[in-house]
C-alpha cells in the first residue's frame, strides 16, 4: 500500500483535527498565559521547550497509544493475522502504526515550534533534548497500545487507554512517592537559564516505557511450540520487569528535581587574579562590573580584610536552581543582578567576610559585617538588608543598635587598630563566651 493510502485510511488522519486542536487549546490557555521568563535573564530555548511540552506529554502518549491500539483492532477485526503471510506481521504492525507515530510527533514538531516562535527565540540542539524525549516514549507508548489492541476489543481498549494514559500521565507531578514522576514520560520540571537535563534524568523515562513495550513485542511472538512459547513468555516478562524495576531503583531516592547539569551557556571573563566571569549573553557590562568588584576588593584589602587567594568571581545566573557554592578561591553569586541593582559592594563585603562557625554571635557577628561594608561603602546596602531580617527577631531592632554603636566606637580608632579590632571581632563572634564579651 503507497504511503498516501496507507494514510488515508489510518485512524490518525481523521483524528488529526482532535488532538491538533487540543494541542492548540492547551497551548493558548496553559503556555501562553503561564510562561514566564525568568527575570534579569536572557532567551533560553530549553525553558521554552520544557514548559511547553509540560501540557503535551499526556495528550502525546494518549493519542499514540489509544489510536495504535484502534490500529490493532482494526486488523484483527480484518481478519489480516488468520491470512496467508505476504509479509513480515513485523512489517504490517509497522505499517499501520507509522501514521499513528508521525501524528504524535507532529504534534510534538508544532507546538515546540509555536513556542519558539511566540517567544521570538531559535531553537537550539540542546533544546531538542525534551522533544526527542517525547518523540521516543510516545513511540513505546504507540507499541504498547498495539499489543493490547491485539488481545482487547477496540472499542474499549482504545477509549480506555486514551483516558488512562493521559491521566496517569498528566497527574505525575502530584504523584508520592517521587519516583512515579521520573519515570513517566513527562519531564517533571521547566528549565531554568543554564540548565539541561543529564542522561541519567532522561533515562527511566524510556526505560520504563520501553521495557514494557519490548516486553510485550516478545510476548505476542510467534510461537511454533510449547518450549518457545514457555521461553518467550518467561523472555518478555523478564523484560518488562526488569526494566521497570530498574527505573524505579534509579529513581528511589531522588526528590521532586531529576539530576540536572547546569552552565550551558558561553560564558565571558575579564581580568586575573580575580577574573570576573558571566553569562556571555548578560556581560554586556562585565567591564564596569570588573571596576566594581576590583574597587571593593581593594578597600577590605586595605583594611586588612585578605581575600588574597580568591581567583574568580562568578555570576551564577547560568546555575540554574542549585548555585555552586562559594569558595576562598571562587566566588558565586548574583554578580549581574547585584551591579543593576547597585549592591556589588555588599556581595562582596557578604562573600569577603566569613567566620569560622555556622552560629556567630549575631550582635558581634552583624558589628564585623557593618564595620566592612562601611569600609567598602557600602554601609546603606547592609543597613536596609539588616531592618528587613532584624523584623522576624524579638531582639532584631536592639541587635542591630548595639551593632551600630559597637562600629560607631571602633571607628574612632586608628586604620590598624581598627584592622585590629574586627579580627577580634572576627574571633569573639564565634567564641562559648561571646555574649559576655559584649
Amino acid at each position: 500500500m503507497k504511503t498516501w493510502s496507507r494514510l488515508r485510511v489510518s485512524s490518525a488522519l481523521w483524528a488529526f483535527p482532535l488532538v491538533a486542536g487540543m494541542a492548540v487549546f492547551y497551548f493558548f490557555v496553559s503556555f501562553v498565559p503561564e510562561f514566564r521568563s525568568y527575570e534579569d535573564q536572557p532567551d533560553y530555548a530549553p525553558t521554552v521547550t520544557s514548559s511547553v511540552l509540560a501540557s503535551a506529554y499526556a495528550l502525546i502518549y494518549a493519542a499514540a497509544s489509544s489510536l495504535a491500539a484502534w490500529e490493532s483492532g482494526r486488523l484483527r477485526r480484518d481478519g489480516v493475522w488468520t491470512l496467508a503471510p505476504a509479509r513480515h506481521r513485523l512489517r504490517v504492525a509497522a505499517d499501520v502504526l507509522l501514521p499513528v507515530i508521525l501524528l504524535a510527533w507532529l504534534v510534538t514538531t508544532v507546538v515546540v515550534a509555536m513556542a519558539l516562535i511566540r517567544q521570538g527565540i531559535a531553537p537550539s540542539l540542546p533544546s531538542l533534548v525534551l522533544p526527542a524525549l517525547a518523540m521516543t516514549v510516545s513511540l513505546a507508548h504507540a507499541v504498547i497500545g498495539f499489543v493490547v489492541g491485539l488481545v482487547a476489543p477496540r472499542l474499549i481498549a482504545a477509549p480506555l487507554l486514551a483516558v488512562g494514559v493521559f491521566y496517569a500521565v498528566a497527574a505525575s507531578w502530584s504523584y508520592e512517592p517521587f519516583w512515579l514522576r521520573h519515570v513517566s514520560g513527562q519531564f517533571p520540571v521547566d528549565l531554568m537559564y543554564g540548565e539541561l537535563p543529564t542522561l541519567r534524568a532522561l533515562v527511566p523515562h524510556i526505560l520504563f516505557a520501553g521495557s514494557i513495550a519490548t516486553g510485550l513485542v516478545v510476548l505476542c511472538a510467534l510461537r511454533s511450540g510449547t518450549r518457545q512459547r514457555i521461553v518467550l513468555t518467561a523472555l518478555g516478562c523478564a523484560i518488562a520487569v526488569a526494566g521497570t524495576v530498574t527505573a524505579q531503583r534509579m529513581t528511589a531516592d531522588w526528590d521532586f528535581n531529576p539530576p540536572l547539569s547546569t552552565g550551558h551557556v558561553p560564558v565571558r571573563c575579564v581580568g586575573t587574579a580575580p577574573a570576573v566571569c558571566a553569562p556571555e549573553a548578560m556581560a554586556g557590562d562585565l567591564d564596569v562590573i570588573q571596576g566594581e568588584v576590583r574597587a571593593a576588593l581593594a578597600q577590605l584589602n586595605a583594611a586588612g580584610v585578605s581575600t588574597s587567594d580568591l581567583t574568580s568571581v562568578n555570576d551564577s545566573s547560568a546555575s540554574g536552581r542549585h548555585a555552586p557554592a562559594s569558595t576562598t578561591q571562587a566566588w558565586w553569586f548574583s554578580l549581574v543582578n547585584s551591579h543593576r541593582s547597585g549592591t556589588t559592594p555588599l556581595a562582596i563585603v557578604t562573600h569577603a567576610v566569613r567566620f569560622p562557625c555556622d552560629e556567630p554571635d549575631p550582635v558581634i557577628s552583624r558589628s564585623a559585617m557593618l564595620w566592612a561594608a562601611v569600609t567598602a561603602d557600602a554601609e546603606d546596602f547592609y543597613l536596609d538588608w539588616q531592618q528587613d531580617e532584624m523584623r522576624q527577631y524579638i531582639d532584631g531592632e536592639s541587635w542591630l543598635a548595639e551593632a551600630r554603636d559597637r562600629v560607631a566606637e571602633a571607628r574612632r580608632l586608628p586604620l590598624p587598630e581598627q584592622t585590629e579590632w574586627f579580627h577580634a571581632e572576627m574571633r569573639r563572634a564565634c567564641a562559648p563566651t561571646a555574649e559576655e564579651d559584649r
